[in-house]
């Protein structure tokens, strides 16, 4: 245990340290860069037999005490793989202590997290944060041996390079992936290393298998255990050779090889496209070597939920009374409940929805409001027992939903071609009645999101079949002009940023951000955005926009003025992660991983954004 290690601390400072004189082990950078994105943690170690030893001992932590032989506490929770959750008796700390386990599972010995701590803290959430960052360390270690290893074998090899990152976002973007490893020649160098990888090993030299892959082109495939790895030449985007790649992936007897080792070649390609060549592949990339300094940092992810659905989610929702988060899984006809804070998953409400798609909640009459484009339309909720209060009488296929806050009024589109509808319609409605005001007929069978001004006098529309966007005047629900957009089509997101008179709209053919003035239309800027998005939001204190992609990755742009905009980073997430949701409250974004018809799983992930 840790418990009593800021009170010696001082004592500390003379002790003699294990394995100092050697290069920084695995297990100590994984320490030094877990303690720099999450600097809430007080104290950090890692518990481990190293090879060919018996005890049990502390092998990296932030306040030293490296070799210190493990208590019976510590080994309890190795052995037994529950974790131990204790408040030190001056009751202003918390240490949670974890097993920790390698990429495939297997117990390697302990992880041990101290937090501040208040009376009246939320014990569960502190045990949660700490078993998210003992999940994001599994799938960074190989093995027990691994944690020992040095982290660079060569110190010429740089480590926040092209080729780290194009490994980070791959991995963040492929779950299925247990380790990946790029094996390159630096320009001006002599001896093929291992330049990016997620376990550490940088600069370490390539075996004959690896060599052979590279000069011959035959790729090596194998199955070690529960592995099964896939090492192949690595192209650039240009298709030349620049060395080699290792793909392993989770292995059973009787699992399709040969499926496997195709994914391989897929993951290959994917990689290839973001590296224009050896010696792009090499340079330092700015932020690479930090996640702290990153826009926004991954926080959490439902590792604990596995709903083994199939198809799409849609949107999030916010119970602000009772802090839950609701996410609408459409293509499953259930809604999922979440604590906001931690992320748990709570609960599945069945047998209440056939196709729901966007959540809203009323604080004032504690109501949820929950659109659906299948039978029965859209509900009414009583949000604290989830009962069906009320319906909305609608054209089937309702589907996107906007509150405007400077009218009470509510907006919902239905209709189109996924109802076998040659037409769509907007609804003003009334949200504590559920009557229906107005409709507003539209000539195209896909409308998409809408967006009101709160202190203006207009709602603008996405018509995604015309590749257009209606501005729609509120007092007499009429379109009063229509923007088409130019260098791209299927206008599916938007978010409005009403002060600067900025309508922002993301497109998917191609993948783009178009920014609109609001007073003419005009196209002032457009950007590339991640592919297969759902959604787009918009931060007016941070100046900043973002958009999820189903390719895996979360674009973020920062707006410097009204017309100028830049992109800051595509951070990885995971493929499928295609809708979200921005919560100011907490400087977070939500996102649901949605599976896809053809496979099985789901997932949310959060993450904490940063100025």
């Amino acid at each position: 245990m840790i418990r009593r290690a800021l009170a010696v601390a001082i004592a500390l400072v003379t002790l003699p340290l294990y394995a100092q004189s050697t290069p920084k082990t695995y297990a100590q950078e994984l320490v030094d860069q877990t303690t720099a994105a999450h600097p809430d943690i007080i104290v950090m170690a890692i518990h481990a037999t190293p090879p060919k030893q018996k005890d049990n001992v502390i092998i990296a932590s932030n306040i030293g005490r490296i070799g210190k032989k493990a208590d019976s506490d510590d080994m309890g929770v190795v052995t037994s793989g529950k974790p131990l959750v204790e408040v030190n008796k001056a009751g202003d700390r918390l240490e949670v202590e974890v097993p920790l386990f390698d990429t495939t599972g297997d117990t390697l010995g302990a992880l041990s997290i101290v937090y501040p701590y208040k009376n009246g803290d939320d014990k569960q959430a502190l045990q949660q944060k700490a078993e998210q960052i003992r999940d994001q360390l599994a799938r960074r270690i190989s093995n027990q041996g691994n944690l020992t290893q040095p982290y660079r074998y060569d110190a010429t090899t740089p480590t926040n390079t092209l080729a780290q990152q194009v490994v980070d976002e791959t991995m963040a973007a492929h779950p299925e992936v247990i380790i990946l490893a790029i094996h390159a020649t630096p320009p001006g160098g002599k001896t093929n290393v291992i330049v990016g990888s997620s376990i550490g090993r940088i600069g370490k030299a390539a075996d004959e298998d690896d060599l052979r892959a590279i000069k011959t082109g035959i790729p090596n495939l194998e199955v070690n255990g529960s592995r099964f790895e896939v090492e192949t030449r690595q192209l650039d985007a240009k298709k030349r050779i620049i060395g080699a790649v290792g793909v392993v992936f989770r292995y059973k007897p009787g699992d399709d090889q040969k499926a496997l080792e195709k994914q391989g070649y897929a993951i290959r390609d994917e990689m290839a496209a973001k590296i224009p060549s050896l010696e792009k592949l090499m340079e330092p990339v700015s932020g690479a070597a930090s996640a702290s300094s990153a826009p926004a940092t991954l926080i959490g992810r439902s590792t604990a939920w596995k709903p083994e659905y199939s198809g799409d989610f849609d949107h999030f929702g916010v119970d602000t009374k009772r802090n839950k988060l609701l996410l609408a899984a459409e293509d499953h006809g259930t809604l999922e409940v979440f604590d906001l804070n931690t992320g748990a998953h709570e609960k599945t409400i069945t047998d209440t929805f056939s196709t729901p798609h966007a959540i809203l909640y009323l604080p004032a009459q504690d109501r949820l409001i929950v659109t659906d484009s299948g039978k029965g339309g859209t509900r009414i909720l009583d949000a604290a027992t989830y009962k069906v209060l009320g319906y909305i009488a609608l054209e089937p296929g309702a589907d996107s939903m906007e509150y405007d806050k400077g009218s009470n009024l509510l907006y919902i589109v239905s209709g189109g071609k996924d109802v076998d509808m040659k037409e769509c319609f907007l609804n003003e409605i009334d949200p504590l009645s559920g009557k229906v005001y107005r409709k507003l007929r539209f000539d195209s069978d896909h409308v998409e999101a809408v967006r009101a001004e709160e202190h203006g006098n207009h709602l603008f529309v996405n018509v995604a079949d015309k590749n257009r966007v209606d501005v729609v005047d509120k007092k007499t629900l009429k379109v009063v002009a229509s923007w088409p957009l130019t260098g791209a089509e299927t206008n599916l997101s938007m978010a409005l940023d009403e002060a600067d008179h900025r309508l922002f709209v993301g497109t998917r053919k191609p993948a783009k951000l178009i920014v609109l003035d609001t007073d003419n239309g005009k196209t002032v800027a457009t950007l590339d955005s991640p592919s297969t998005s759902d959604g787009l939001f918009y931060d007016s204190v941070q100046k900043r926009i973002y958009i999820p992609g189903g390719d895996g990755y979360l674009g973020i742009y920062q707006q410097n003025d009204a017309d100028h905009y830049t992109q800051l980073a595509r951070v990885p997430s995971a493929k499928g992660a295609k809708s979200g949701m921005l919560w100011k409250p907490l400087n977070r974004v939500y996102l649901a991983a949605s599976p896809g018809d053809n496979n099985k799983g789901g997932e949310i992930l959060w993450y904490a954004l940063h100025p």
